[in-house]
């Protein structure tokens, strides 16, 4: 099992320190007693927050970054209004970090999901 610290997290998340902060505090994910400095697992990161099935979590790569509706219009050649419908409807894994920030899965797992779904 490995640990995140809120940096860690925040880096992936592209979002400030508090934000990231809170969001595990809203989600319910403590921080781990074994430390002096507080750390996360990663694995009740993605199950709790990022919502990924159980069975992906073995090959999530923990150094992505997360990207922006903005980001992903941009490589795909679409509005970003057109990802945050792709994200409500299911067709790109939506991860609502707070309710006003929302990422997306990494580019290469979205690019393969919206190439085989279209």
């Amino acid at each position: 099992m490995s640990y995140a610290t809120i940096s860690d997290i925040s880096r992936r998340w592209q979002v400030d320190r508090a934000t990231a902060r809170a969001a595990l505090q809203r989600a319910g994910v403590p921080p781990c007693d074994f430390f002096a400095s507080s750390r996360y697992s990663w694995n009740e990161v993605f199950r709790k927050i990022e919502a990924w099935p159980a069975l992906s979590l073995t090959q999530i790569d923990r150094d992505a970054r997360l990207e922006t509706a903005e980001a992903l219009a941009d490589h795909f050649g679409v509005t970003p209004q057109s990802i945050r419908n792709y994200g409500r409807t299911g067709r790109f894994h939506r991860i609502e970090i707070t309710p006003r920030a929302a990422r997306y899965g990494a580019l290469f797992i979205a690019k393969n999901y919206f190439l085989s779904n279209n």
